[in-house]
């Protein structure tokens, strides 16, 4: 294995290249870039919750992963991890820390690394505290003769910066591209442990007006299993789905979202310009039925004509399907 890209090469391609990589599939696209840097044999990255030490978020690139599975199970008897946390943002190789004849023989390789055919490891974490979030990155190398150099390390450690910061920013992107939900929306992206990991202050400021909660770092509510829409007193709530992050978008409720599907389909079609004619046609329904839903639409939202309903509409900056 060898090195077929430069750092400054790496650094380039990566900022000029993640805005065009989906969400969800980032952290494989960047480990794939960082091998043409340090050549490795299988690589993790994951990030979780400082206070717990458990992965929320998981990925890797040529190796199972179950390795965080067996990281967490092992962490006690792990002797880099206490180094990697007090010298957070410098990669720290496991020879450093234990020799390799004392390594090799202990329960932490036998049961932890071994079955995975891993003999050599550099890795490095960041904390941001404040978040209450860790991201664990980990080369592996299956050859035990192939040791990493301290020129390697130095690689590693300054490119986790850009690593992370490249993953923050391809986040905060991630906040207003493709929205299902109306524009007037604030979002942010969260782990499906809720933990956040990119938030608009208006999000928050949101949350903090309508819901009694004091937590910052965390949606203070349960997640969805699937995509989809839910509400919570006066606020709205979509999710979306990234991988393993999820996209949560939240907007006062307006009055057009206690119409129902068939009625939001009636407005759509006045929105559009159509005639009844038109509407029932589309619906297959008589345009006597669409004048009674739209007789119920008027007199659910207070209004008295056609105008009224597309300026309301407009005005909420929601658009009913």
């Amino acid at each position: 294995m060898r090195a077929t890209m430069s750092i400054d090469q790496f650094i380039s391609q990566l900022y000029r290249e993640s805005p065009q990589v989906p969400l969800a599939n980032f952290s494989v696209w960047a480990l794939d870039l960082l091998q043409q840097v340090i050549p490795f044999d299988g690589a993790a990255w994951g990030t979780g919750n400082i206070e717990t030490r458990q992965f929320h978020t998981q990925a890797t690139v040529d190796i199972p992963t179950d390795i965080f599975d067996k990281l967490v199970r092992y962490s006690d008897i792990n002797p880099i991890v206490d180094k990697l946390i007090s010298t957070t943002g410098q990669a720290i190789d496991m020879s450093d820390v234990v020799n390799d004849d004392d390594f090799y023989q202990s329960q932490l390789y036998l049961k932890c690394f071994n079955p995975f055919g891993i003999e050599r490891i550099l890795s490095s974490i960041h904390a941001n505290e404040r978040a209450g979030i860790f991201t664990l990155l980990t080369l592996y190398r299956y050859d035990r003769n192939h040791i990493f150099s301290e020129h390697e390390k130095k690689i590693q450690s300054q490119l986790l910066f850009h690593l992370l910061s490249a993953a923050s920013h391809r986040q905060l992107l991630a906040l207003s591209e493709q929205q299902v939900t109306p524009s007037l929306s604030q979002s942010a992206i969260c782990d499906k442990q809720g933990l956040y990991h990119a938030v608009e202050p208006s999000f928050l400021d949101i949350l903090d007006d309508h819901l009694a909660t004091n937590i910052s770092d965390k949606f203070p509510l349960p997640l969805l299993p699937q995509e989809g829409e839910f509400s919570r007193d006066k606020l709205l709530f979509t999710q979306q789905n990234l991988g393993e992050l999820r996209r949560i978008s939240v907007r006062l409720k307006s009055p057009l979202d206690d119409l129902t599907e068939r009625e939001q389909q009636v407005v759509s079609g006045i929105c559009q310009g159509n005639t009844f004619k038109q509407i029932a046609r589309n619906l297959t329904l008589s345009p006597s039925t669409i004048s009674n839903h739209l007789y119920r639409i008027y007199i659910k939202l207070g209004i008295n004509s056609r105008s009224e309903l597309v300026d309301l509409v407009s005005n909420e900056g929601k658009s009913p399907t």
